[in-house]
């Protein structure tokens, strides 16, 4: 132990709190919570204690603690959520891949949108989820925009639009822009769509029959013929969902499986008496963990997640519930009954969790009202919950078996790229790199990072290409390789001032060395990365380039390409690593061409910024209305002066800022992006 591991321990305060144990290189090796932070922590480092074995590795790694002094059990909870999330420890049980599972949002702001994301914020927006099918949820959003006119546009609803898009005449939208819907009319059917997404569709059909005979008491008829429509698209889905109770209960059956080191919890959400939902989740980190602590851990994530932005309830909290961010989202009004339609009154489960109360209470502080965690012993609850529990169980035989599966056919691709390749060993690290531009316009470049033969995203790297001097995709190559590859220099690491050490280590994934360097190109391409390897010392990380027209694989200084079988693991490994390159290049290359093609001539004008530049086109529609007007006309827009004025219209009428600012649009506009 450390001095200043001991001098910390030494002064932990005896309150109720979140600690992190840190590891050497600062990242949060494990988050706990405690009703006393002084000895629960302390606790760890006592020579007597008996711990697992996984918890002794994680004690040995441990340089310093952090903790965070908090009100209560209630606070320290969801702040403990919270920050698993955030930083996802190793040594925590967490949701396998919880970042990748998509939710449904319900946005926060005037006239709110139905959208797909996989973030969870704490910005006021209501989320259905988590969902482990992507496909199937893109499914439910179609339907609810199917069903619901509402908006999918992000343009502001401020009063200036003349004339209603596509989406009104498809009658898919309303035309809220244009005011043809209120917000109050818009805020209604909201109301709905959350209705229909809680599965209480009985009440939804209610309310729409009164509509419908309203609307038709009033001879509005087309209206109520659209009400007609959406009540039997509501009713095919009421009818697609399985009755489990007569009576009309909201409860979440959950149930956890283990097998080979590994576990699945599912879930099965009652709503109203109907199953209208079952999702099934991988835990990570339950090696040494018993059942109740699976089991409160996922219900801590789980409903952290499923009711994010929530309001709290003061008549069941202990205290003002600590949020991740310290800036405070206004929430609608109706966030608080939607969000608390999250958590049913009932949670029954197969092992009851550690720290029940605190969840009860936490749980019922969102819901406004006592919730339950329950194991049922007999009865029908219990039958049920057997069935949950065989789902759990053939949910995680299937994870297993596909497990196996990838891992063996990965381990074969990259065992047969090491032999194609004569690599030593087949390679842990591969990197692809891609360059795409117009002509030299736009030029940039991307870099994507397969480990063990499975992409990690969250180490894709785009470089915006400096170059200039026209369409070089070898000089492009080449300054995108010198940039990634300095960060590999020793030397560089070890004659470098502390600002540029803090510089490189913002950059500390880039300092990870490759086990190969894959080019999309051939030998051209190959031999240009050469010359920068030479350049930087770098020759001992091999490299390969792939050529397009036929696949194929070239080797520093061998005349004659390495032929892949067609078919082969290696091959399909390859050109998913090109595939995955040239897509991720192709997305980077168009944002930046988009936003190119924004530009105008009043983007160059010195005094004129972006609130002047949006005041002229709002008066006059575009810079050739601007053209046309007269100096006293632009002077006359709010924050011009005469002075100002005279400049923009001389800079406007010069010829060169004319063909400068069209001749990019036009090369953009009519050519298509390559790839080197």
């Amino acid at each position: 132990m450390t001095s200043q591991l001991a001098s910390t321990l030494a002064q932990l305060p005896d309150l109720p709190g979140v600690y992190q144990m840190i590891g050497s290189d600062g990242a949060v090796l494990y988050i706990g919570k405690a009703v006393s932070l002084r000895n629960r922590v302390r606790s760890y480092f006592q020579e007597s204690a008996a711990h697992h074995v996984r918890t002794e590795a994680m004690v040995a790694k441990v340089s310093d603690v952090r903790t965070i002094v908090v009100s209560n059990e209630v606070e320290a909870l969801i702040l403990e959520a919270n920050l698993i999330k955030r930083h996802q420890p190793p040594f925590n049980v967490r949701l396998r891949d919880d970042k990748r599972y998509p939710y449904l949002k319900v946005t926060n702001e005037p006239f709110p949108r139905v959208v797909f994301t996989r973030v969870v914020r704490d910005d006021g927006a209501r989320y259905f989820g988590p969902y482990t099918n992507a496909h199937g949820l893109r499914e439910l959003i179609d339907l609810v925009r199917l069903v619901f006119p509402l908006r999918t546009c992000r343009e502001p609803i401020d009063g200036r639009r003349r004339r209603p898009c596509l989406q009104y005449h498809i009658k898919r939208c309303l035309a809220p822009c244009v005011g043809y819907q209120s917000e109050a009319e818009y805020d209604a059917t909201i109301d709905e769509v959350v209705l229909f997404l809680e599965g209480k569709q009985e009440s939804l059909l209610t309310r729409l029959q009164r509509e419908m005979a309203r609307a038709a008491e009033e001879l509005h008829y087309e209206a109520a013929a659209r009400i007609r429509d959406r009540m039997v698209h509501v009713r095919r889905v009421t009818e697609a969902q399985k009755v489990v109770w007569t009576s009309r209960l909201d409860m979440d059956l959950i149930a956890v499986a283990r097998a080979l080191g590994q576990a699945c919890v599912q879930v099965f959400l009652v709503r109203g008496g109907k199953l209208i939902a079952q999702e099934s989740f991988i835990l990570d980190g339950v090696a040494d963990q018993t059942n109740a602590a699976l089991v409160g851990a996922f219900l801590k994530q789980f409903y952290t997640a499923r009711t994010a932005g929530a309001p709290e309830a003061p008549a069941y909290s202990a205290g003002r519930v600590a949020r991740a961010n310290e800036v405070p989202v206004p929430v609608k009004a109706r966030s608080r009954s939607t969000v608390a339609a999250s958590v049913p009154k009932e949670l029954l489960v197969a092992t009851l969790p550690e720290e029940r109360a605190t969840i009860e209470a936490w749980l019922s502080g969102l819901k406004g009202q006592r919730v339950r965690v329950l194991q049922p012993q007999r009865g029908a609850r219990a039958d049920y919950l057997r069935l949950v529990a065989k789902n759990a169980e053939h949910n995680l035989k299937a994870f297993l078996v596909h497990q196996e599966v990838q891992e063996s056919a990965q381990a074969r691709a990259l065992t047969d790229l090491a032999d194609a390749l004569e690599l030593p060993e087949p390679p842990h690290r591969i990197e692809c790199y891609d360059i795409s531009n117009v002509q030299g316009t736009n030029p940039v470049a991307s870099m994507v990072v397969f480990v063990e033969g499975r992409a990690k995203k969250s180490e894709y790297r785009k470089f915006k290409i400096q170059y200039d001097r026209g369409p070089n995709d070898f000089a492009m190559m080449q300054e995108t390789l010198r940039r990634r590859l300095r960060y590999l220099r020793r030397d560089t690491d070890a004659g470098t001032s502390a600002a540029a050490e803090r510089e490189l280590a913002k950059k500390e994934k880039f300092h990870k060395k490759p086990d190969l360097l894959l080019i999309d190109g051939g030998k051209g391409q190959l031999g240009a990365v050469v010359a920068v390897m030479e350049e930087l010392d770098m020759t001992g990380i091999p490299v390969a380039g792939l050529a397009k027209e036929h696949e194929w694989l070239y080797l520093p200084g061998a005349p004659d390409p390495i032929v892949l079988a067609p078919h082969s693991p290696a091959l399909h490994l390859v050109q998913r690593l090109r595939d995955e390159a040239h897509r991720f290049a192709i997305a980077y290359h168009r944002q930046r061409r988009g936003a190119a093609m924004t530009r105008s001539a009043l983007d160059a004008l010195a005094g004129v910024g972006p609130v002047r530049r949006k005041r002229l086109l709002s008066a006059f529609g575009s810079v050739a209305g601007i053209k046309r007007a007269g100096i006293d006309e632009i002077a006359a827009v709010k924050g011009m002066t005469a002075a100002l004025a005279a400049k923009v219209k001389a800079e406007l009428e010069a010829p060169a800022a004319s063909h400068a600012s069209q001749a990019p649009l036009a090369s953009a506009a009519n050519a298509r992006p390559q790839e080197g």
